[in-house]
């Protein structure tokens, strides 16, 4: 755990694909995909926070801060980031690091985070993906907060993608040994897949 990362839970999608609203909320193995990620972050960051828009009430359970879009319309993981960075900013300003972590993949490393820190630092940037096999994985990632200003930029210019932000911003990459780590729900067979996973 690091004192200077906040972390967060990326939540705020409508989960189209996937046919139900809230996919984190999906019960694996007797616990929500949320729960599962919660598990695996919390230890990693000094703070984790949700990214969620829609009633709050249905994740009270959870205890968490709950950091909903500052735009209406469920505009992207870009909204959610900076959502929660300029959330950062007002209440909590000791933080200089955002980790992000999506919710639909309920099986990242245990490490990210440290590794993240450590690939950015020896390569003094200001964001770090993380990398399995031939894919990066952008809403897995470390991100400066003074990057603020450029992702509000970015964001009013109608640039919201992830991969070509990080690329303009000279985002580096870790690379993990496993894409499994990374497997992530987006439709009704994928659901199929993790259920048959064993561990």
């Amino acid at each position: 755990m690091t004192r200077d990362i906040l972390g967060v839970l990326l939540a705020g999608g409508q989960s189209q694909r996937m046919g139900h609203p809230d996919k984190f909320l999906l019960q694996h193995k007797d616990r929500t995909l949320l729960q599962h990620c919660l598990e695996r972050a919390r230890p990693q960051v000094n703070e984790l926070v949700v990214s969620a828009n829609g009633d709050p009430a249905r994740l009270k359970a959870y205890d968490l801060q709950i950091v909903p879009d500052l735009w209406p319309n469920h505009p992207g993981p870009l909204a959610g980031i900076i959502s929660v960075m300029a959330w950062a900013q007002k209440a909590r300003k000791d933080y200089a690091w955002l980790a992000s972590f999506a919710t639909d993949t309920p099986y990242f490393p245990m490490d990210l985070v440290a590794r993240l820190r450590s690939c950015a630092e020896r390569q003094d940037a200001k964001v770090a993906i993380a990398a399995a096999g031939s894919d990066n994985h952008y809403t897995f990632a470390l991100w400066s907060i003074q990057l603020l200003p450029q992702l509000l930029d970015h964001f009013a210019q109608e640039e919201r993608a992830l991969h070509r932000i990080a690329r303009s911003l000279g985002g580096v990459t870790e690379a993990f040994d496993h894409e499994t780590d990374f497997f992530n729900l987006n439709t009704p067979d994928d659901w199929q897949t993790l259920q048959q996973r064993q561990n």
